[in-house]
């Protein structure tokens, strides 16, 4: 859209610039022929007013003399025919046969062109001889009325004007689409927004402007910036609705499972339901359980400003004792290298919750067989898996809670997508940047810490 604004803006400028040079130099060429038909018919008329030249007609010989005293100075310039009722020349001025020229005797008046001269000429008949036709002309340079002359001069002003149209249409396309521009900086943050299932920022002062004032009124832009505006609200709307009746439907399912949990234990004990069935329906409600808790517990961190309960952290001892607890049901398959190491300002137990939940999901999605690395470098924390990667799909909706992928061995995920949900919150909590990227095989995960964090 910029590149056909600025064309049009710049077409609309050339020709503009076009049309006015066409219409000055029609204009210019007119009045300069306008005065040089009124110098023609001043010296025309003073002849014919003139009894010595009316007397000269019939005696061509006095012709010249009576010419020069009639018009003195005025006839500088000039040429002079006579010519009699068959068009035979009867007198011509010396400058005539220079031309070289055959002047029409009618109409009134006739231009003649050669590649070099312009001869405007006048007819008239002489009074009280109308078989004698006076031939009055002007004999100029063609660029006196085309002015077509192309030399260093008119290149560099030509140059001049066609550059400065180039920056007039790049300043005014800089200038017009500003608004827009802030417009489209607003919907991607605004997309981003919705993809971290955030409330949408309403229009910023910049842009509410545009809605105000006599301007406003009728305006294509401002009615699109309503519209936006209402749209956002809308979304506002529904997502706190969404939110409330998802996070109240969580709060009330917790009951219904604990009474369920406690009644089968007391079939079970009772002997009322066979301890098989029994363990599989204790299993599958400490499993909805889990999912509630952990979506409660992201709903709470989601929904979380600012973190205020901070603490200086050295990661690498985070790391090791995160690696130790969980070595305890991997087997062994975490491998780390932890290099470096630094300080990070944070609540422990999301810290702690973070590296957890990478480390989990890596064990998770790669083949029993296989380890997980979990590396420490400089700024970085890294953690990578060896199974199939991540899908599009599910990159296309990163961070978003139940968004997931196939386990490493192929077969249907059984997780929830919390866990990844919960470390995309966290790292946006606290400024640090998290990434997924392919490793092929698998797929490393990094979370980067600012600078100010690191001593």
């Amino acid at each position: 859209m910029r590149n056909r604004f600025f064309f049009i803006i710049l077409s609309t400028l050339v020709i503009s610039a076009v049309g006015i040079n066409l219409v000055h130099a029609y204009f210019f060429r007119n009045q300069r022929l306008n005065l040089i038909d009124r110098q023609i018919a001043e010296s025309s008329r003073a002849l014919l007013e003139s009894s010595e030249f009316a007397r000269a007609v019939v005696h061509p010989g006095a012709v010249d003399e009576a010419i020069t005293r009639a018009l003195q100075g005025a006839r500088i310039g000039k040429v002079f025919v006579l010519r009699d009722y068959n068009s035979k020349i009867v007198y011509e001025s010396f400058n005539v046969g220079l031309l070289n020229l055959a002047i029409p005797t009618s109409p009134e008046w006739v231009a003649v062109e050669t590649e070099e001269q312009y001869v405007r000429v006048r007819n008239v008949t002489v009074p009280g001889n109308e078989a004698v036709v006076l031939q009055v002309g002007l004999v100029l340079d063609r660029n006196f009325l085309n002015w077509k002359i192309i030399d260093r001069r008119v290149v560099y002003y030509v140059s001049g004007i066609v550059l400065s149209l180039f920056l007039a249409s790049a300043l005014l396309t800089v200038v017009l689409l500003s608004p827009l521009r802030l417009l489209i900086s607003h919907l991607r943050r605004t997309s981003t927004g919705l993809a971290n299932m955030k409330d949408v920022q309403p229009l910023p002062s910049a842009l509410i402007r545009y809605m105000r004032g006599f301007w406003a009124q009728s305006d294509e832009f401002a009615d699109l910036l309503s519209a936006i505006q209402k749209l956002i609200d809308r979304i506002n709307l529904n997502h706190k609705l969404t939110r409330s009746w998802t996070l109240q439907m969580a709060h009330e399912l917790k009951t219904p499972l604990a009474i369920i949990r406690a009644e089968t234990e007391e079939s079970r004990n009772s002997a009322a339901l066979p301890e098989k069935y029994a363990e599989d329906v204790l299993s599958e409600v400490d499993h909805m359980s889990e999912t509630i808790s952990q979506f409660l517990d992201w709903a709470e961190l989601e929904n979380l400003q600012e973190e205020r309960n901070l603490h200086a952290l050295r990661i690498r001892s985070v790391v090791e004792s995160v690696v130790s607890r969980l070595d305890r049901i991997s087997s062994g398959r975490i491998r780390t290298r932890l290099e470096n190491d630094f300080q990070v300002f944070a609540n422990p137990i999301h810290l702690e919750q973070l590296i957890a939940n990478l480390l989990t999901n890596a064990l998770k999605f790669s083949p029993s067989s296989e380890v997980v690395d979990v590396e420490l470098s400089a700024r970085r924390l890294a953690v990578r898996d060896r199974g199939d990667g991540l899908p599009l799909k599910v990159r296309e909706r990163l961070g978003v809670p139940f968004n997931i992928g196939p386990k490493g061995d192929g077969t249907e995920s059984v997780g929830n997508g919390l866990g990844l949900a919960w470390v995309v919150t966290v790292s946006r909590l606290y400024g640090w940047r998290f990434s997924v990227h392919d490793a092929k095989p698998g797929t490393e995960a990094l979370v980067d810490f600012p600078k100010e964090e690191i001593s």
